[in-house]
């Protein structure tokens, strides 16, 4: 877990639930695989915090799971969650409070 400036707190939300912090970033932590998204908090003082949705997406070894043990091995996997993976590793950058919002870029040249 990266964030510009670094020294956030971070926490990680499934489903509503806090699943693992993050005292100061940079640092790493472990989460068990699954289906279901991981939404990631991140504050610091002086800035707004920032929020990160991590998608639980298919993992490459999908393919060959599927492949070589005929289907059986990715229904196991799949209904465990363990043919899932996240983003590693997260970048956040965080806004200064006060800070204006970015300008809407300019139409083009008609």
């Amino acid at each position: 877990m990266n964030t510009t400036p670094a020294g956030a707190s971070c926490a990680l939300e499934r489903e509503g639930t806090v699943i693992a912090r993050i005292a100061q970033t940079p640092a790493a932590t472990t989460v068990k695989k699954t289906k279901h998204d991981i939404t990631v908090r991140c504050t610091k003082d002086g800035f707004q915090e920032a929020t990160f949705l991590d998608h639980s997406g298919a993992a490459g070894a999908t393919v060959g799971n599927i492949l070589l043990g005929g289907g059986i091995g990715w229904a196991i996997d799949s209904a465990s969650g363990a043919d899932n993976k996240y983003d590693s590793p997260v970048n956040i950058t965080l806004v200064p409070i006060g800070a204006a919002a970015p300008a809407p870029a300019a139409p083009a040249p008609k």
